[in-house]
């Protein structure tokens, strides 16, 4: 019999992997499932960068309509945020997330891989210039007010900073990297349904790095998972009796 805490006790160097999960309890939904906002039946043609580049008018009303700003912009960390925070007291700790919500930056983990962006910063394609989400959320249309060295505004539509359907992951091959150099990769509140992100499981199992599940459901590759603890994140406490 033992806690979360005893059972990662002696490992120095932890990689984890963080989906939808972990950010209910900040009252965010997740995106994917039954009742999830990627279930609405225009999202993969209109959240893909080819949309993006054809019709940006378009996609910015319906990028708009689909997220709601105020919760993704204003959720703040919970307990399995500032658990893992606190991790980094006596290890290394990477976090790999699949979330757009930013909440582990906010929560002050200092080695964050955001594979699919986030939802907090949108970004000018034309010249690299970064902005704050908040800062641009009354434009229905953003563009880039950048002043160039020539003295005219830079003008391209931004884009939000986060990764579209047609785009690649971020940060994958540091995963890998962070993976490959830990006592442990610790998965929570991921079913493993998500492509790249749900290899990285069997990409720790090769590298005979072990893995710990920690969900309130089984994933869909329990063949890559060497323990698995069942948990109500709404009920986090890693000081609880996990057999």
């Amino acid at each position: 019999m033992q806690t979360l805490n005893q059972l990662v006790e002696n490992d120095l160097n932890i990689a984890v992997l963080t989906g939808a999960g972990v950010s209910v309890p900040s009252e965010i939904p997740p995106f994917r499932g039954t009742n999830g906002l990627y279930q609405n039946a225009d999202v993969e043609r209109c959240l893909n960068i080819d949309f993006f580049q054809s019709h940006p008018e378009e996609f910015w009303i319906f990028y708009w309509t689909l997220f709601d700003a105020d919760l993704l912009l204003s959720a703040q960390p919970n307990p399995v945020h500032q658990w893992l925070k606190d991790l980094e007291n006596r290890r290394d700790v990477t976090v790999i997330t699949q979330n757009i919500d930013g909440l582990h930056v906010k929560a002050g983990s200092s080695n964050v891989i955001e594979v699919h962006g986030s939802f907090a910063r949108a970004v000018c394609p034309k010249c690299g210039t970064v902005y704050q989400t908040q800062a641009i959320g009354a434009q229905s249309f953003p563009h880039c007010s950048l002043i160039t060295g020539k003295g005219e505004v830079c003008g391209a539509v931004l884009k939000p900073d986060i990764v579209l359907f047609g785009e690649a992951v971020r940060g994958f091959d540091e995963a890998e990297r962070a993976i490959r150099n830990a006592d442990r990769l610790i998965i929570l509140g991921t079913s493993l349904g998500v492509t790249p992100a749900n290899m990285l499981p069997l990409y720790a199992k090769m590298q005979g790095v072990p893995t710990l599940l920690v969900n309130d459901r089984r994933a869909l590759q329990m063949d890559y998972i060497d323990r698995f603890i069942h948990m109500d994140f709404n009920q986090f406490n890693p000081d609880q009796i996990i057999g």
